[in-house]
């Protein structure tokens, strides 16, 4: 009985008492419906792996034989396909909130969840790996390759990476195996981000820090998270019964080959900016070395910060740092998919630093105010 009240108790204060600012609106609801793909991608994967066989030569028909043999074994994979993309639009929906309203203030949060981000990029990239299909492998071989570049021991990295002296079937076991050691991995992460924001207290859209606006978190701010994750399962619904196929590569419908080469290789949408700016930049280590930049630049508005003004849209020029940021990732994503040729090598190019500037250019106005403890 102690026990129960135990336990009543930590929930209570965890979830339905915990007091919330009384301005947020339905864009604080993407988080519980993260929450919501996390599960769904946990329970889909689970599942897929029960008919996975992981193996260079039956990876490809084990992915087939789930889509025709398995009952409902099309759903799953689907549900599970389409929800990586579904919950990476989420994320970057979670984001762009996050540095519109200065959610970086709180920075043990801010650094829990660019951590959060990075190990959800590393998992889908091995995730997209697993079926085998013609782009997986060849997009596996490239960025793997990148690891060359590494000064001394890129050789030695690369041949530990794959598990042999090429992308191969030891490779593909092994992508298996971090895939889903990663995803637990997140699982902790999430925890601790949950705990770390519900110790700090949420931001809202005012930036004002009153312990005395608040609201508790059940009912109406419950209710508003149902209706988020209902409308998250309608874009279930039409990404996996309406059209599937709208996120996926064609050329990965095909089996691997190792002479046949894909005329334009890329991967998935999500990593397309990431894929843009490396291919922006003429020399092989700076290329590399800017990739992983524009994936882990957030990491610098992890630093303590409090504000003259309430939120951080509001500081001057910001917001328009903000809408630049945004319109470079979306160039650059788009640009990623095109093929390296004029224009579009000229606006990748001009993208990049776009997208580095805009960076520069927030966190200098953020030192200008005055606003770094």
């Amino acid at each position: 009985m102690k026990s129960m009240k135990l336990y009543y108790g930590v929930v209570d204060n965890f979830l339905f008492s915990l007091p919330v600012p009384v301005s947020i609106n339905y864009l604080w609801g993407v988080g519980s419906m993260l929450g919501m793909c996390l599960v769904v991608q946990l329970i889909s994967g689970f599942v897929l792996s029960l008919f996975y066989s992981c193996g260079a030569g039956v990876s490809f028909a084990s992915v087939v034989s789930i889509m025709m043999d398995v009952n409902y074994g099309w759903v799953v994979r689907y549900v599970h396909s389409s929800g990586a993309s579904l919950m990476m639009l989420l994320v970057y929906m979670h984001v762009f909130r996050g540095l519109w309203h200065g959610s970086f203030k709180l920075a043990s949060v801010w650094l829990v969840g660019v951590l959060i981000v990075l190990g959800l990029s590393m998992v889908s990239f091995l995730g997209y790996v697993l079926p085998w299909g013609q782009m997986s492998f060849w997009a596996a071989t490239v960025i793997t390759s990148m690891v060359t570049a590494v000064p001394y021991v890129g050789s030695m990295l690369s041949w530990w990476l794959w598990g042999s002296f090429s992308v191969g079937d030891s490779t593909l076991i092994r992508f298996f195996s971090f895939h889903y050691m990663l995803s637990l991995l997140i699982v902790v992460l999430v925890v601790v981000h949950l705990i770390n924001l519900h110790e700090s207290g949420s931001s809202n859209p005012v930036g004002c820090p009153s312990k005395l606006d608040m609201l508790s978190f059940h009912v109406l701010y419950s209710y508003k998270d149902i209706w988020g994750i209902v409308g998250l399962v309608w874009l279930y619904v039409i990404f996996v019964l309406m059209d599937p196929f709208m996120v996926l590569d064609s050329v990965n419908f095909e089996e691997c080959s190792f002479v046949k080469t894909p005329s334009h290789i890329k991967p998935e949408w999500y990593f397309l900016y990431a894929y843009c700016v490396l291919r922006s930049i003429a020399s092989k280590m700076g290329g590399v070395v800017m990739m992983v930049l524009s994936m882990v630049i957030l990491i610098l508005f992890s630093v303590p910060c409090r504000y003259s003004v309430g939120s951080y849209s509001a500081v001057w020029g910001s917001g328009a740092a903000v809408w630049v940021l945004v319109w470079s990732f979306v160039g650059l994503t788009f640009l990623g998919g095109r093929v390296v040729e004029f224009p579009f090598e000229m606006m990748g190019k001009f993208m990049t630093f776009s997208y580095f500037t805009s960076v520069f250019m927030m966190t200098l106005l953020i030192y200008w105010q005055g606003t770094v403890k």
